[in-house]
């Protein structure tokens, strides 16, 4: 029997008794003897469960390493989970694959002091213990916070977790537990401890919908695996929280994604995701590289086209260009051969010309290896009958961060973002009309390279200078909204103005002493409750 047609109106009225012909109630109901009566509640029954929840796991059974005592290694078995579930590894099975990847982890890295799971990943990745150089998954991407330890603040975070995992991802969840405390001078401790954990499912509302279909809502729980529990089995569920209503009558640190782990429930404050590229890298830190460039329409005729080229100057593994202005339309895109470094791209806006006065955001992601620069050419609008605006100014910039020796060996070291911004000047336009560009980037440095000191280099054509110059730094990858509301500059050059010309534009960045290295995940060093003038430690959890 179709389930569809049981929630048709049409054939739902005749199981309710209709209206007749002039509009009055029919005075006779249809009759329904008990079989039918009781197989539609059960159908009912049973759409009203499909309506309401889904159980969804990426792999059953998943691995799930489990440390062999009470100590700071559960981020080295997410890590280990991840990169098994993806593939790697050596063994019979997926658990025998993560519990392998998990003894390359402790040996280098041992089991006493807490670390990042990105770091952990990274590290595998690009060490002599990857012997499977055509695995795309490669990509480690960290969304949220370290330090401080302030709860993810993605209202959609949950959704985004389920849906990494449904467009095949790999996710690891960082949580810490609210203290609504002080330490001993009175200022507010943000969090405590830190804990590593791994996605693997939710249960969520999939109406109608294939088991691996992307959700559109957030899920009421996250199932997921923990190497210091095996409460009920190997995989765990919890309740997520209101997003605005977190630990109801208990300690919170603000909206986010709390669940009942314990009964002073945590937070997630931050995911590591491990994704794949187009093309395989291969034995190096992969890194993603972010330029966002709003342009200005200025034409009395509505442009009708948009045209731009954005490349690098290293091989581009994968990459998503963009605009802001609305089409059904997708782009024409042409890569350049043999090797992947350049794309020329056309966007056509005839269903919904861009109009006078209207600014427009190109903005471009390339995942590369080890790599950060983005160059913009030949960008320009065209109107009807083929009229073809000014070219807007060419762009091209890098970052260079500094190496860190012996990197694998500091203590909670791990990798981040440069945040930088600027305008773009036209100098043969009045003062009041010419800034022609804005421009937003995300550089992401790895675990190998220092947080403090990068190198920036612009170039460009005559005719041209930039101000407006900031440069700030964020731990969590952040999406374009987030990068265009970013505000929190660490380098604040904005009046400042820098011609460019035939030589580039060299700015040192030195933070140094700004941004030691967040402690990472330590289950030990988790807090119950923390008090003016008092510590004290949390016991150990049950097994």
């Amino acid at each position: 029997m179709d389930m569809k047609r049981i929630l048709n109106k049409k054939n739902y009225n005749i199981l309710r008794g209709q209206k007749g012909a002039k509009g009055g109630k029919m005075k006779k109901q249809y009759k329904i003897n008990s079989r039918t009566k009781m197989t539609f509640i059960f159908l009912a029954v049973l759409i009203t469960s499909l309506l309401t929840s889904c159980t969804y796991m990426k792999m059953n059974p998943p691995p799930d390493t489990d440390k062999v005592g009470f100590n700071n290694s559960c981020y080295l078995a997410t890590a280990a989970n991840i990169l098994a579930g993806a593939g790697y590894g050596n063994g019979a099975s997926v658990q025998n694959r993560a519990e392998d990847i998990y003894s390359d982890l402790t040996g280098h890295f041992g089991i006493a002091n807490g670390g990042w799971t990105d770091t952990a990943l990274n590290w595998w990745l690009a060490s002599a213990n990857n012997v499977w150089p055509g695995n795309p998954y490669t990509v480690v991407t960290v969304y949220g916070n370290k330090i401080p330890k302030y709860p993810w603040s993605n209202s959609n975070g949950a959704k985004e977790i389920a849906n990494n995992l449904r467009k095949c991802n790999l996710v690891g969840l960082s949580i810490s537990w609210p203290t609504n405390a002080v330490d001993y001078s009175g200022n507010p401790v943000i969090g405590s401890g830190g804990h590593a954990i791994t996605g693997w499912g939710d249960l969520s509302r999939m109406p109608w919908k294939d088991y691996s279909d992307l959700i559109t809502g957030n899920p009421s729980r996250v199932r997921l695996t923990d190497s210091d529990r095996d409460t009920g089995g190997d995989v765990q569920q919890y309740s997520y929280d209101s997003y605005t209503n977190p630990n109801p009558g208990g300690a919170n640190e603000g909206n986010g994604w709390y669940m009942d782990y314990d009964g002073n429930h945590p937070y997630i404050k931050h995911i590591v995701t491990l994704s794949p590229t187009l093309t395989t890298g291969g034995g190096v830190n992969i890194q993603r590289v972010v330029g966002s460039y709003k342009i200005y329409q200025y034409k009395k005729l509505k442009a009708t086209d948009l045209h731009y080229e954005v490349g690098t100057d290293a091989e581009i593994l994968s990459y998503n260009t963009r605009v802001s202005w609305d089409t059904d339309t997708p782009p024409v895109i042409k890569e350049n051969q043999p090797q992947r470094t350049e794309l020329d791209v056309d966007w056509d806006f005839s269903n919904d010309p861009i109009s006078e006065s209207s600014w427009v955001t190109i903005t471009t992601e390339f995942i590369l290896c080890n790599w950060n620069a983005m160059q913009y050419d030949n960008v320009y609008f065209t109107c009807p009958d083929r009229i073809v605006g000014k070219v807007v100014a060419p762009v091209s910039w890098k970052i260079e961060s500094h190496k860190v020796a012996k990197a694998d060996k500091i203590p909670n070291i791990t990798g981040g973002y440069v945040v930088a911004r600027f305008d773009i000047i036209d100098t043969s336009l009045p003062e009041d009309k010419n800034i022609i560009g804005k421009y937003r980037l995300l550089h992401q440095y790895s675990y190998t390279q220092s947080p403090e000191n990068h190198t920036f280099i612009l170039k460009g054509l005559k005719g041209y200078q930039f101000t407006n110059l900031s440069f700030g730094h964020t731990y969590g990858f952040l999406d374009n909204n987030e990068l265009w509301k970013f505000e929190e500059w660490m380098t604040n050059m904005k009046n400042t103005k820098y011609t460019l010309g035939d030589k580039p534009v060299y700015i040192q960045l030195d933070w140094s002493g700004r941004l030691p290295y967040p402690k990472g995940e330590d289950i030990k060093g988790r807090i119950r409750d923390i008090k003016k003038g008092l510590m004290m430690d949390m016991p150990k959890r049950t097994q």
